[in-house]
Order: C-alpha cells, then structure tokens, then sequence
C-alpha cells in the first residue's frame, strides 16, 4: 500500500509539474494581478481546446464596487483556486444629450392634488376628507369602472347612483373607500376633492444608449405642483421643444426656460416608462436631431474640484456647452441624488440666464472628457450654483443593464 502511494505521489507530482510547464499556464500564473478581462480570457490555457484543466469563474466583488473592479478566478478542475485576478470594469459609454424637450405625462388613473367642501343645501361637507382620502391619493376606478381620465370620473360618479366605491393607490398600496358624492349648489355630484390626470413642461434629455434607444432625463423625478408628491404615470411620452425666452431668477424664485412643444402623442420623438427620483426614463422613438458625441461614464468616484462644463439648450433648439467650476464633491457608497455641487462661470449663459434656471435639470456635466453628473437644482437665493447627481448612478438606476 505505502508502495502504491509513493507511487501515485510521484505520477501526481510529474503531471502537475508537465502541467505548470505548459506555456499557456505559466503564462497565466505569472500574468499581472491586476489585467484586464479580456487579457486572462484570452489565454490559450483557458481555452476548451486546452486540457480541461483550468476554467474561469467571474463574479462582481462587493468590496471592491467603491473602486469599480471585477474579479475573475482561474479554478483547477474548476474547484481548487488557482489565480484570482481584478481587472477594472468596463464603463458605459452614452450619446450626450443637453437637448430641451417637452415632457408630458398621464398619471394612472387620477390624482387627487387637494381637498375641500361641497356647498349642499345642508352645509358644506367633504365626502373625500370624511372617507379618509388624501392629497396624492391614486383613484384607479369607480364601482370596477377603470378611470382614465378626470372628464370619466366626473362621468362615473354621476352615474354612481349615489354611492361610489373608489379603488386607490397610495404610496403603490391599494385599497378601497366607498362614499356618497354630494350635489352642489350647481347639481353636480362631488366629493370634495381636486383631482388632475396630466402634467407637462419642459426639461431637458441628459444622454441616451445609441445602440438600444434607451434614455434618461432631468435628473429628478417629476412631481405634482400642488402635492410634491412623485407622479405615477400610466402613459407619458417626449416632444421636440424650442426655447423661445428666459424668465430670470430674483432671489426669491428660480428662473425658467420659456419655450413650446407639441402636446400632441402623434408628435412624440420618446416614450417615458419611468418616473423616479433619479430622473425619468424610456425609449426613444428617433435619434434624429439629437444625436450626440459618444462619451464614457464616469465612476462616482472620479469628479474632482475644478473646471468643467454642462451641454445645455437656452436659445432656439441649439445645444451649446458652458463652462462650470464643480466646488463640492461628496463621496458616495450608494446612489443618491445630490452628489456634486457646481457653479456657473461662463459668462454667455450668466448673461444669457442669470445661472441654472427650470428647465435646465437634465443638463449633463463633463469633466476630463468623462460624463460624470446630471444638473438637478438651482439654489434659488444664489441662481448661479446648483447640485448635479452622479451620472453613473443614474444609468444605474433608469438604463437597462448591458
């Protein structure tokens, strides 16, 4: 027995060190710790034509995501670790954007903006406030009737009979409240609340993938101007727009982009399929028009003090880049909203404008030939500084993976 044990050492020891002999091999266990993916795939010792000795497992290292590094492990057999190798992730690449458009949305269902009292000849009440409804409450349907808009729900509570039972969202959870509309001095029946199916405006689109269509916009997500609260659109779609004037800023109020676009669905150059804090996202219909210079995305961590410069449109349907200092840098784990600060510098925008104005949420921010963020507010006191959101995790979270 000991004889044969010998024996299998030896063999054993002879294969593996014909094993580590092999060119490929050794060419993959002396290969730099940190390469490229594409560098240790390509070796002919990780090859099926090879002996299926060594095989490549890959898998995304958690702590290692602040440095945006991917690991790649050479295995024996495909069990016993070889070699692990970190190579740097491939970034993203976009087409620029910076190009005005017109945004419009249709909420699903309708949204209730206020509440308030029916004058009956009893007294004014609130059939709404009474069933224990609240501004940026969803009404979904009427006794099953689904509402699509607010001249159907008027329709559907008329015909209710006196009674409505009204299927809502709040906050994505549904639920029911059944209630009796009160007639008004004027004979409509009512229940005591504002509601609104639709919001448009203008913003700005911040980059697109060329390949797929896929975009992302504004930097923040589209709110109701009564509620505050964040939209649900059921349908929302893009037009070309066309800035025709400025509103400056006083101190007291942001400025604004003054401009027009068709409302029209037939006129629509986008699809908008989300609505998130981020920024809203969907596909675009053509390319025509707004395509931009291919540009990488940039790592959160890669923003640095100093000069850079935002691609923006505040005249006619051009779009221009303006100089920017970028005066605060937040380091950031996790996606969030306000990662950077800058400040206007140019002083054709600043004539132009007055600073960031409405409108020009969306803009993207280069630096160092790399898209590192999106504008996404004015401060209002001081018009010619505002926060940018980091645009790697923007695609992050509005751009479907590649």
């Amino acid at each position: 027995m000991k004889r044969l044990i010998r024996a299998f050492t030896a063999l054993f020891a002879l294969i593996s060190l014909a094993w580590y002999c092999l060119p490929s091999v050794y060419r993959t266990l002396h290969a730099p710790d940190c390469t490229e993916r594409s560098a240790v795939r390509s070796a002919p010792a990780l090859r099926v034509a090879e002996p299926e000795l060594l095989f490549v497992r890959s898998g995304s290292d958690e702590r290692l995501s602040s440095v945006q590094q991917t690991e790649t492990t050479v295995r024996l057999f495909g069990v016993l670790p070889v070699r692990t190798f970190h190579s740097p992730a491939k970034r993203r690449s976009v087409s620029l954007g910076g190009r005005t458009v017109g945004v419009i949305l249709k909420t699903q269902g309708v949204q209730i903006v206020g509440l308030g009292d029916v004058d009956t000849e009893d007294g004014r009440r609130s059939p709404a406030a009474d069933a224990g409804l609240h501004a940026g409450d969803m009404i979904l349907a009427v006794n099953g009737s689904a509402v699509s808009d607010t001249a159907s729900f008027m329709r559907l509570c008329e015909a209710s009979g006196g009674s409505c039972t009204l299927s809502c969202l709040r906050q994505g959870e549904p639920f029911t409240v059944t209630l009796r509309p009160e007639r008004d001095s004027d004979g409509a029946l009512r229940i005591g609340a504002w509601v609104r199916d639709s919001t448009s405006g203008i913003g700005t689109l911040s980059f697109f993938d060329p390949d797929t269509g896929a975009y992302a916009a504004l930097g923040h997500g589209v709110t109701d101007v009564d509620t505050g609260k964040l939209l649900s659109p059921a349908t929302g779609y893009l037009t070309e727009a066309t800035v025709t004037g400025i509103r400056r800023g006083d101190g007291t109020e942001a400025g604004e982009l003054i401009g027009t676009f068709s409302a029209k669905e037939s006129d629509a150059i986008a699809t908008v399929v989300q609505n998130t804090e981020f920024g809203i996202a969907g596909s675009l219909r053509t390319q025509a028009g707004i395509l931009g210079n291919r540009i990488e995305i940039a790592p959160s961590d890669a923003a640095h003090l100093g000069d850079a410069y935002i691609c923006s449109t505040v005249e006619g349907t051009d779009v221009q880049t303006y100089r920017v200092r970028v005066i605060r840098v937040d380091v950031q784990s996790a996606p969030s909203v306000q990662g950077l600060m800058i400040e206007i510098v140019d002083e054709a925008l600043l004539d132009r404008t007055g600073g960031i104005v409405q409108g020009m949420s969306g803009s993207p921010l280069v630096q160092d030939g790399r898209l590192i963020g999106v504008v996404t507010h004015v401060f209002v006191s001081h018009p010619t500084r505002g926060y940018c959101l980091y645009a790697a995790w923007m695609s992050e979270k509005l751009l479907p993976s590649t």
